[in-house]
C-alpha cells in the first residue's frame, strides 16, 4: 500500500455529477479531492470507500469501526506493521484476520486480511474505509471523471476506445507509473515516471528525492506541515509554481508539491512523484491492468483548481462525527492562519456565526467561496475558546 492520502489545502470542487447516462453495471462516485464510491460490507452494512490506486486491499478507518454495527461483529484480530508517507516510519496497527465480504454494484471481493487504519484523521469523516486495485484490477477499468462513475469491462473493443490516446505506462507491483515531463521553469525540467494516485487529493506530488534535485531559489515558496500524512504520521512539503505539467496534453502555470519526509512513500521513490485528482480529473481513463496498457483522452472539464493555492493558508477536516467541529490539519508556515494564531489540533466550532456541524457535505465540496474578514470560533487544545478573524483575500503563492 502507498498510503499516500493526502488532504489538498482546498477542496477540489465537485465539477461533475452523476449523469444519467452512467452505464449499467457502472460504480458512480463522489468527488471531493478522492473518489467516494458507497458499498457494503459483510452483505448489509453500507460503507463509503475511497478507491486509491496506490493500494491493494481493503482498509477499514478505526473510528468506523468504533462507531458503526461493523465494529460490533466478533472478529478476530491481530498486529501488523505498516509504513506511510510520514516521518514516523513503520508503525504497529491492529489487522481483522476474518474474511469479510465486500459489495460494489456489480463488483463482489472478499477480502481475507483488513488493515484498521485512521483513515478519518486524514481525510475526514465520510470515509468509513479504502479500497485498493486486488478489487478491480483483473479487468480493464474505465475511470470517467466527466460523469463520475468506474466501470469495470468484460472486454475492451476498439470502439470504446474512441478519441484514446495510449500513454506510455508501466505497470510496478500493480502500481501504474506514467511518463510525463514537469517543466519548473525555462532551465529546469523533469521528465521520468509519475505514479498514477487516485488516493491522492491534490495535483502533483514530488518525492524528496527528487525535491533535492532542484532550484526553487527563484520561486515564491510555501510550506506546510501536516498533522497526518498517512499511516507514517506527520510530515511537511513546499508550495511553488511550476510552467508546465505534460500528462496527455500540457497543463499551464501548475501549483505543486513537492515534499520534505526523510522517511516513507514520500522519501525516495522509483517514480519522481505522483499525480492526483486535480489533475486526473481533466480526464477519461481507462487502466487495462490485465494488458499492462492505459489510456487517457481529454475531457470537457474546465475547472483549474491546478494553478490556485490556498486562500485559507490552513486546512481542516470534518470530524463532527466525534467532535463539534472541524480539525485544524494543516497549516502554511507563516500564512494568514498561523499568524492569526491558529495552530494544528484546533477544532474549529463556528464561521462567521455559523455552527460548522449545520454545514452539509454537499456545501463543502461545493466550496464555501470565504472571502474578506472571516470570523472563526476556535476550541484550542487546552479547552479554552478563542475567536479568530482572517482577512481572506490572496492565495499563498
Amino acid at each position: 500500500m502507498r498510503t499516500i492520502i493526502l488532504i489538498s489545502i482546498s477542496l477540489l470542487l465537485s465539477a461533475f455529477s452523476i449523469s444519467a447516462e452512467v452505464p449499467e453495471k457502472a460504480l458512480p462516485f463522489i468527488l471531493d479531492s478522492h473518489v467516494y464510491i458507497q458499498g457494503t460490507v459483510m452483505d448489509t452494512i453500507p460503507v463509503s470507500l475511497i478507491y486509491d490506486t496506490g493500494a491493494d486491499r481493503l482498509y477499514m478507518d478505526k473510528d468506523y469501526v468504533e462507531l458503526s454495527s461493523f465494529g460490533k461483529l466478533p472478529f478476530r484480530k491481530g498486529n501488523a506493521k505498516m509504513g506511510g508517507a510520514g516521518n514516523d516510519g513503520a508503525k504497529t496497527i491492529p489487522i481483522i484476520i476474518d474474511p469479510i465480504p465486500l459489495k460494489m454494484g456489480d463488483v463482489i471481493y472478499n477480502e481475507k486480511i483488513t488493515p484498521i487504519i485512521n483513515l478519518r484523521e486524514i481525510l475526514g469523516r465520510h470515509a468509513d474505509g479504502m479500497i485498493g486495485n486486488n478489487a478491480v484490477f483483473d479487468k480493464p477499468l474505465m475511470v470517467n471523471y466527466s460523469d463520475g462513475y468506474l466501470l469495470p469491462l468484460d472486454r475492451l473493443t476498439p470502439s470504446m476506445l474512441d478519441g484514446y490516446s495510449k500513454l506510455p505506462v508501466k505497470f510496478n507491483d500493480n502500481r501504474v507509473d506514467i511518463e510525463c515531463e514537469l517543466k519548473i521553469d525555462s532551465l529546469q525540467s523533469i521528465k521520468g515516471p509519475f505514479r498514477l494516485d487516485l488516493g491522492c487529493g491534490s495535483t502533483v506530488i514530488l518525492t524528496n528525492a527528487t525535491l533535492k534535485g532542484l532550484d526553487l531559489s527563484n520561486k515564491p515558496q510555501a510550506k506546510c506541515y501536516y498533522s497526518n500524512m498517512g499511516v507514517g504520521g506527520s510530515g511537511s512539503d513546499v508550495n511553488f509554481r511550476a510552467e508546465s505539467f505534460k500528462f496527455l496534453d500540457e497543463l499551464d502555470n501548475v501549483v505543486i508539491s513537492a515534499s520534505y519526509n526523510t522517511e516513507g512513500a514520500l522519501s525516495d521513490r522509483s517514480h519522481v512523484g505522483i499525480i492526483g485528482n486535480e489533475i486526473l480529473c481533466h480526464y477519461d481513463l481507462i487502466i487495462d491492468a490485465p494488458h499492462n496498457a492505459l489510456y487517457a483522452r481529454r475531457n470537457s472539464n474546465s475547472d483549474n483548481s491546478y494553478q490556485k493555492s490556498s486562500t485559507i493558508q490552513m486546512g481542516y477536516l470534518d470530524r463532527t462525527d466525534i467532535t463539534d467541529g472541524w480539525i485544524v490539519s494543516s497549516i502554511y508556515d507563516g500564512g494568514i492562519a498561523q499568524k492569526a494564531g491558529f495552530e494544528i489540533d484546533d477544532l474549529i466550532l463556528s464561521i462567521n456565526g455559523r455552527p460548522v456541524k449545520e454545514i452539509s457535505w454537499e456545501e463543502q465540496r461545493n466550496g464555501l467561496v470565504l472571502k474578506g474578514k472571516t470570523t472563526y470560533k476556535v476550541r484550542k487544545k487546552t479547552g479554552e475558546t478563542v475567536t479568530y478573524v482572517l482577512d481572506i483575500d490572496k492565495e499563498i503563492i
